[in-house]
């Protein structure tokens, strides 16, 4: 029976040994969502109360920051939707 020692030095040495001629794994791959996925995708957020959420947390984010004297009151910044990877325009609501 093989013990843990020798179970990290057989497979540090085989690791190594393959070198880069290893193909890199493709358990985190990326691949284009299937048009009907998009779609289903796109409903999801197609109401304007969904983006009302993202663009409120966006928002809420940024007026903290300005109280924190980290940005100026005029900033503006895009967020993207998560879904349907809509760009929403948000500022800040301080007024002072």
């Amino acid at each position: 029976m093989l013990t843990r020692r020798q179970m990290l030095l057989a497979s540090a040495t085989i690791v190594s040994a393959a070198g880069p001629g290893v193909v890199p794994a493709l358990a985190l791959s990326t691949e284009p969502m299937a048009p009907a996925d998009a779609r289903a995708m796109a409903l999801a957020c197609g109401a304007a109360a969904s983006h009302a959420e993202l663009v409120a947390e966006a928002r809420l984010l940024l007026d903290g920051e300005v109280k924190q004297g980290l940005l100026p009151a005029n900033y503006d910044t895009t967020i993207v939707c998560p879904f349907c990877r809509c760009s929403l325009k948000v500022a800040p609501e301080i007024a002072f």
